[in-house]
């Protein structure tokens, strides 16, 4: 009698923990206003291709590090300030490294490694505002092209190599960025199983990116949503086809609604029609994110 009563009881328990893990997750953005929270995200790129019968092989990395504060909450939008806390950045192309991190002294004796450090430490402890509902939708945004403008002020020795760092760091990549960390929210309840959609379309120099995104609530541990990326991405601008892929994994805090976690992998295929030559490119990214309740 004993032992059956020990049965049942573990029966019990198991049914009572496979339960909680398969109810439904309101997973939103629910950071009051004083609080905080720190997010970094990484990005290893690699470009590959030809044009006019030489080789393009480009490796880079770019890392930014953000600090958002909630400074108000009103009629259902949170205001939040965002502090650039480091801006890291390495390209390898043609034998030539150029490296730099706000975290480490610059490199004096390398010129184009300290003037890029120049433009690029001109971001750091910059600041800009933005707001958002708890379904992650972004508002109104202001202060980027104020930093923008102070970061190219300090730009003037790098010439045509400026609007290359410019387009890193411009106004839509901290957009991209943004929905990158808060786009995710479904807007409703879901459980383990249950998927989702979104469509984001951004204008990059012009021309036109469409993002179709299905999320998929893979499973929940505790207070860890694991949500399961799969996108597809798309550009019919005239000059300028993309066709590409981001898989990956991504895992939120779901008391606070905030991604601490997530891994993702970025294929495009890319052919750029330019002087009368089509150039072929294949373009991979691969994403680091981390976050946490500061």
């Amino acid at each position: 009698m004993k032992k059956s009563s020990v049965f049942f009881a573990v029966l019990l328990v198991i049914a009572c923990g496979s339960f909680a893990q398969n109810k439904p997750v309101d997973l939103k953005f629910k950071l009051a206003k004083g609080e905080s929270y720190d997010y970094t995200t990484n990005m290893n790129i690699t470009t590959k291709g030809e044009a006019g019968g030489q080789p393009i092989d480009v490796k880079n990395t770019v890392g930014v590090g953000y600090h958002f504060t909630v400074t108000g909450d009103s009629s259902g939008w949170k205001k939040l300030s965002a502090l650039i806390s480091r801006v890291a950045m390495n390209i390898s192309t043609g034998g030539v490294n150029i490296n730099y991190d706000s975290d480490k002294p610059t490199d004096s004796s390398d010129m184009i490694s300290s003037t890029i450090g120049n433009v690029l430490g001109a971001l750091k402890n910059g600041q800009f505002n933005f707001t958002m509902n708890e379904k992650g939708d972004i508002g109104s945004i202001s202060g980027i092209n104020e930093m923008m403008e102070k970061m190219m002020a300090s730009s003037s020795n790098l010439g045509p190599m400026a609007s290359g760092i410019s387009n890193a760091f411009d106004e839509d990549n901290f957009k991209q960025n943004l929905k990158q960390a808060f786009g995710i929210y479904p807007g409703k309840p879901v459980k383990p199983g249950d998927s989702w959609n979104t469509t984001n379309t951004t204008n990059k120099g012009g021309m036109e990116i469409t993002s179709d995104n299905v999320y998929t609530l893979e499973s929940v541990s505790g207070d860890l949503a694991n949500i399961k990326v799969n996108s597809k991405i798309s550009s019919t601008d005239t000059t300028t086809h993309i066709a590409g892929t981001i898989t990956g994994t991504m895992q939120y805090n779901i008391p606070s609604g905030i991604a601490i976690d997530g891994d993702l992998n970025t294929d495009m295929n890319m052919e750029v029609n330019a002087g009368g030559q089509s150039i072929p490119m294949t373009i991979g990214i691969k994403t680091k994110i981390t976050g946490k309740k500061s």
